[in-house]
């Protein structure tokens, strides 16, 4: 079984996932980079060419593909669970994690990098700052956080150092 790490966007699961991967003895996945490796282009690409829509599909399939491989931790997108069947393929074939981390935390760790993500864009597409990126990152926290408790297996707190929210996922799961 895999073990899936979900979250917002900033909460450490590209960062964390090669941690537990290395203490678990399991190979590690990043969602985004097997997508980009599949489409042949970056996500902010992918977005700006076909839209939410067009990266969720591609996203889909992607997700379903490493389903099917020998057991990994995966760090999944921010939006993978919200979008058709896909947490119903995680939780079929393995653990979910929701890293858990409070906006004001998160918009500490996001707000060097919102132009290169495309969800933090205004309707023009400009990159957001100051307070229209902490309403942006509190408005889509609170409009994915139900779906994220609903898909997780686990919920673990991931506002500290790497090495720790590793340790609290490892504690957690089942690592059979």
């Amino acid at each position: 079984m895999h073990i899936y790490l979900t979250g917002f966007m900033g909460s450490g699961k590209s960062t964390v996932a090669p941690r537990v991967a290395q203490h678990a003895g399991r190979a590690v996945v990043d969602l985004d980079a097997v997508i980009e490796a599949r489409a042949g282009r970056p996500v902010p690409e992918i977005f700006a060419a076909g839209g939410e829509a067009h990266f969720r599909a591609l996203e889909a399939e992607a997700l379903q593909a490493v389903a099917a491989r020998p057991e990994a931790v995966v760090a999944l997108g921010g939006g993978t669970l919200h979008h058709g069947a896909s947490a119903q393929v995680a939780r079929a074939s393995g653990q979910i994690v929701f890293l858990d981390v409070p906006p004001d935390v998160l918009y500490e760790r996001l707000r060097a990098t919102a132009a290169a993500r495309p969800l933090l864009h205004g309707p023009k597409g400009e990159p957001l700052a100051g307070d229209a990126l902490k309403d942006r990152l509190r408005t889509l926290l609170a409009d994915r956080r139900a779906g994220y408790e609903a898909a997780a297996h686990h919920i673990v707190p991931a506002d500290e150092a790497p090495e720790a929210v590793a340790r609290r996922i490892l504690a957690r799961v089942d690592n059979r």
